[in-house]
């Protein structure tokens, strides 16, 4: 390995910080009591809204409970799966969605969403109120409330949240944990109407809504938004980009804005609520993609600088640490094998390729047992077809 390519990996991960553990517990840093303070203010309001069903309406509360933990498994094994190269310490995660589940929509939202409904009906009038209320309020307080919380994640683990990657797959596990909160409410609300005459109807009609509405939610939001603070505030992983930061902090505002006003938009027209709605859903797609299009040349590059030596030592091949780089480098290069078990075996290879990834984090690039191990697995899963391999970089 040449002192190049291994001072290129030692920068890659002190930069990326990869690798890094977290420590919940900072008694000495202010940002940690604010964060108990607030999940603690969080949890009594959450408690004072749910406890007055906890009697006639148990079942429809645990009814919506076990929905809930089913979405929430569902979601969290997507967004895990996605996050391919090293992956947000559980504790991190875990303190995300803790944030969005009670100190973004308790603490926060409900109170200024209240208020400033009131301030809508006193200045504009009730009936203006009822048609834009949540369309001009939800948007703004929300989306603030939720995109608080990766600010206190930047002061709780500053060395962890440094890529806009990063701000996207924290932003939505931030915003998972609202999404579930308000899921709860609306299924008790749905259960509650004609005074609970007909709960189980209500219930699943409310849960049948959400399920759909939450492909495009909160976590997209929150997602979008967190990757937008990441531009706007900078890191020493990720230059300051204001432009970039600014547009991906505005997407989830506008599109939660026209997804609560579709109602008063469309003037009661079908029709024009359903374009409303197709446009919606491919615009907060496409601000989506576009997030992570320009998240991936710096983060394939990292991972190409970690992967370099290993390239030299003849483990891997520039080939494959370029596939391993981006989805659309692996789907390329897959499909190049020239039969089914070469294409099974260049997927499992990619995939040892980033397991020997979060090994250099974890060991900081140096030769620890499970970094050896690592390369080992790649060299057994290339098996004989290592001496054929076109590439010149992968002879022995």
């Amino acid at each position: 390995m040449s002192t190049d390519t291994v001072s290129a990996r030692s920068r890659a991960l002190e930069t990326t910080a990869w690798g890094e553990k977290f420590h919940f517990v900072q008694p000495r840093n202010i940002v940690f009591w604010i964060y108990l303070w607030l999940c603690a203010a969080g949890l009594v309001k959450g408690w004072q809204e749910f406890s007055p069903f906890a009697g006639y309406f148990g079942r429809a509360l645990l009814i919506a409970g076990v929905v809930g933990a089913v979405s929430v498994a569902v979601w969290t094994w997507w967004f895990r799966h996605i996050d391919r190269y090293e992956r947000q310490p559980l504790a991190l995660v875990i303190t995300a969605f803790v944030w969005g589940a009670t100190a973004a929509p308790f603490a926060i939202a409900l109170t200024a969403n209240g208020a400033m409904g009131s301030l809508y009906a006193k200045f504009f009038g009730q009936v203006f109120a009822q048609d834009w209320q949540a369309g001009l309020t939800a948007p703004f307080v929300e989306e603030t409330a939720k995109g608080v919380g990766i600010v206190v994640l930047l002061a709780l683990a500053p060395r962890l949240v440094r890529t806009p990657v990063d701000g996207l797959l924290l932003g939505a596990f931030l915003g998972l944990g609202f999404q579930t909160s308000e899921d709860l409410l609306y299924s008790i609300a749905g259960a509650t109407q004609g005074f609970g005459a007909h709960q189980t109807d209500g219930l699943i009609e409310s849960i049948g809504t959400r399920i759909f509405s939450d492909i495009v939610s909160h976590p997209l939001f929150t997602a979008l938004f967190s990757a937008g603070v990441i531009y706007l505030i900078g890191t020493p992983a990720q230059p300051r980009r204001i432009v970039r930061g600014l547009a991906l902090m505005l997407a989830p505002v506008v599109v939660h804005g026209i997804w609560d006003s579709m109602v008063a938009l469309s003037g009661g027209s079908q029709v024009l609520a359903g374009v409303l709605l197709i446009g919606d859903f491919v615009f907060a797609f496409t601000a989506l993609w576009i997030a992570f299009v320009w998240a991936h040349p710096r983060e394939s590059q990292f991972v190409r600088e970690v992967l370099a030596p290993e390239v030299e030592s003849g483990v891997l091949t520039d080939e494959e640490i370029t596939a391993a780089g981006g989805w659309r480098q692996r789907r390329h290069y897959v499909k190049a094998g020239t039969d089914r078990a070469d294409r099974r075996r260049r997927g499992h290879i990619l995939a040892a390729a980033l397991d020997l990834l979060a090994d250099l984090a974890a060991g900081k690039g140096h030769d620890t047992p499970d970094v050896i191990a690592a390369r080992e697995e790649i060299t057994r899963i290339r098996g004989g077809a290592l001496h054929s391999d076109t590439h010149p970089s992968t002879a022995p």
